[in-house]
């Protein structure tokens, strides 16, 4: 009994419009996501939930958007060394580690001269705490072999959020996302709890230690300015992404090593990050900063509609090009649908000098964040690191870039937008979103087994 009233208490406190019925329309009084001071947090508005707007709206459309090749091939550099400690990365081995394939992506996503298809990466040492099961996947169908063009933008942009290869470099190779699904790996190194470690207790903003002691044992937002609450919130909820595809695709192995294991849902998991009775009362915060983050991005997408509605997604397939504009649009009309958006124009306001300064503070806090998902021994983890912060990077550039020029003008030659955006950007900022849309609505199917 005391069991089920905890997770009651859960699902009132966890203040992301957990609705018994996903996509039913909020009561009057119920609690959604609204612009406050908070830049979006909750408030009292009868409108579709978040849930049912994800849920029943945009997660379809986008997740069958995702699957396009614009939008599966991402461009990474995954050699790059960890820039704060010796690199003690595990995985060396042929099922750890990763080979690119760029000779097979459609020609439109590529940039000539060709460059040779590399092969599988060297052999390290054995790795004991190795992905033997699930390992990175960088292999690409060949009838894609036949298509060769150039579709890349150039980002002449140094404003940006995140630290990443130039995409002409020789050190950036394709990866198909699709074969690589974030999911648990079967990683057991230690790399994961320092990369997490060094986020929080190193490149995060810290509060006054008059207001909270307790920091780095339990981090929160406690004499936080706004912006510097923000930045907490971001990562977060990408760590709070991250545990639910996690425990949303989970990996048993089977009984005394024989055969293959099962993937099943870890709901135990779910329950010991984001139950009241497991987290000390912050489960439910890790989700709110989840739907937050959502928002911020779904507003960065909004933000930058007019730019998308320009780009031509080429791949060099008529058909399936057109298809995708079409689906960017559908997804454009979406977003604008939803009418309680994240407010950037709250945030680096105030005395112009101060408001660049913690700008830039900000941006560089960030910036530390993506170098130390190079951090990460697993190839896989390192992969959806890099791209989940990229996507992130990547909205917060958009939101809140100064650039004064845009690749696109109108005919009378007026600047549209105040910034660049490459195809890498575009790509990590739709599978950035896709991310936080699915971890919602696996919190919906967790909900439903636990029966909250």
């Amino acid at each position: 009994m005391t069991r089920r009233v905890g997770w009651l208490a859960f699902s009132a406190l966890a203040a992301v419009t957990l609705a018994a019925m996903v996509g039913a329309q909020l009561p009057p009084g119920k609690s959604c996501f609204c612009k406050l001071a908070e830049a979006v947090d909750e408030c009292a508005c009868a409108v579709d939930s978040v849930d049912g707007f994800n849920n029943n709206k945009m997660f379809p459309v986008l997740q069958a958007l995702l699957q396009k090749d614009f939008f599966r091939y991402y461009k990474v550099n995954m050699e790059r060394p960890c820039p704060f400690w010796p690199d003690d990365r595990e995985c060396g081995s042929k099922e750890c580690g990763i080979e690119h394939c760029d000779d097979e992506v459609p020609e439109g996503l590529r940039k000539p001269p060709a460059r040779p298809n590399g092969s599988q990466h060297a052999a390290k040492e054995p790795c004991e705490d190795s992905n033997n099961f699930d390992p990175l996947d960088m292999t690409i169908s060949s009838a894609k072999k036949e298509k060769l063009q150039d579709m890349d933008l150039h980002d002449e942009n140094e404003d940006k959020f995140c630290d990443v290869d130039d995409e002409h470099s020789a050190s950036m190779h394709y990866v198909d996302l699709a074969r690589n699904p974030e999911r648990y790996t079967g990683y057991k190194g230690n790399s994961a709890q320092k990369v997490w470690q060094s986020i929080y207790q190193e490149n995060c903003f810290k509060p006054d230690m008059k207001f909270d002691k307790n920091f780095l044992l339990h981090p929160t937002t406690t004499g936080l300015c706004l912006e510097k609450r923000v930045f907490f919130r971001l990562i977060s909820a990408l760590h709070t992404a991250i545990t639910i595809s996690i425990a949303a695709h989970n990996y048993k192995p089977a009984p005394h090593g024989f055969g293959e294991g099962t993937w099943y849902r870890n709901v135990d998991m779910f329950k010991a990050r984001f139950s009241p009775e497991t987290t000390w009362g912050e489960g439910p915060q890790r989700l709110k900063n989840l739907y937050f983050v959502y928002l911020l991005e779904l507003r960065a997408l909004v933000k930058a509609a007019p730019y998308l509605q320009n780009e031509m997604f080429y791949t060099g397939d008529d058909v399936e090009d057109s298809e995708t504009r079409q689906a960017v649009e559908r997804i454009i009309d979406i977003a604008n649908s939803f009418k309680d958006h994240f407010d950037e124009t709250m945030m680096f306001t105030g005395i112009e000098s101060h408001a660049r300064e913690l700008r830039e503070e900000f941006r560089q806090h960030f910036m530390n964040i993506s170098r130390i998902m190079d951090c990460v021994g697993c190839d896989k983890c390192r992969l959806w690191g890099k791209l989940q912060t990229h996507g992130m990077g990547t909205a917060l550039k958009i939101l809140f870039s100064d650039i004064p020029s845009s690749h696109y003008r109108t005919p009378n030659g007026v600047v549209q937008l105040p910034f660049q955006l490459t195809r890498n950007e575009v790509v990590a900022l739709f599978q950035s979103l896709g991310r936080y849309a699915s971890s919602i609505r696996e919190v919906a199917e967790f909900r439903r087994i636990l029966d909250v």
